[in-house]
Formats: structure tokens, C-alpha cells, sequence
């Protein structure tokens, strides 16, 4: 499984957090299993969580696929927007903090991504966070078995 860093608005990580929000929604995302340390933006400003992102769902697919829910049409119109892609939260978990400073005092040239990077290009970064993340605390797991049209394009 691939592993990133991957940025996040301190309300879609809470979201996240308290399991309201099961699909993460980007313009472009990799099609594969990504473990992905989450980096939470200002005011946080820290690495603060891991999730777990399986099967990705082009919105189009759903389009056509939820045309006979009005909401959810309306909804995936609204998200086409801005995303191209849903991928399922199979799973989060929450670790201790690693801040922004840290990050920037213990590895040279970091710098928080804007939307994500891969880790395997960055050993030096990957090696630090595989020493430094400690699992702790919550741990959510999301069944996928059933996607439905009340649960694509909310949050």
C-alpha cells in the first residue's frame, strides 16, 4: 500500500474524527490503497491522524448509478464542482501530534503539501513519521459493502 501526506481544513479532519465524513473528494486521486498521514492546517498545524483510503469512485459513475434520488443527483452535481473523485475512509486512526515546527526543525526540507505527496519519494520524511506516529486514542473502521445514495457527496 502506498503512503502519503496528505493535507487537511481542521473541519473536514473533525468530520472525519467523528465519523460523520466516510469519502474523502479530491480533483485527482490515485486509483489504489493509500495510507495516508493526515496533516492538519492552521490553526492545528500538525500531523495528528492516518487514514485508510480504498476503492475509488469516479462521481460521474454515481451520476449515473443514484438517477433516480433527486438529493443525491443534486448533491454529486454540487461536488462536480470541485471533485472528480470519491475515495472510501475505510479507516481512521488517531496518533499523537507531530507540529508543523517540529516537522520543519527534524526534517530539512519539509514543506506541507497543498493537496498531498507521496511518501515513497520522500524516505528521509517517511522514516521520520514511521519512527515518530504513535496510534493512539480513536480508531473508526467503515463498512463499504452497501454504498448508498444517502450516504455520496455529504460533508
Amino acid at each position: 500500500m502506498r503512503k502519503m501526506l496528505l493535507s487537511f481544513k481542521p473541519d473536514v479532519y473533525n468530520k472525519i474524527y467523528t465519523g460523520i465524513k466516510i469519502f474523502e473528494h479530491r480533483r485527482n486521486f490515485p486509483d489504489e490503497p493509500i495510507m495516508a498521514y493526515m496533516y492538519v492546517s492552521k490553526p492545528v498545524r500538525a500531523i495528528t491522524g492516518i487514514v485508510i483510503l480504498n476503492n475509488r469512485h469516479r462521481l460521474i459513475d454515481w451520476e449515473n448509478e443514484f438517477n433516480n434520488d433527486k438529493q443525491a443527483l443534486k448533491r454529486i452535481y454540487e461536488y462536480k464542482k470541485y471533485y472528480r473523485y470519491a475515495m472510501e475512509i475505510s479507516e481512521f486512526q488517531e496518533t499523537n501530534r507531530i507540529s508543523l515546527d517540529d516537522l520543519k526543525k527534524d526534517i530539512e526540507d519539509f514543506v506541507t503539501p497543498q493537496s498531498y505527496i507521496y511518501l515513497d519519494n520522500r524516505p528521509t520524511l517517511l522514516k521520520y513519521m514511521e519512527k515518530k506516529i504513535v496510534r493512539k486514542g480513536l480508531n473508526i473502521k467503515h463498512d463499504f459493502s452497501s454504498i448508498t445514495s444517502d450516504q455520496i457527496c455529504r460533508c
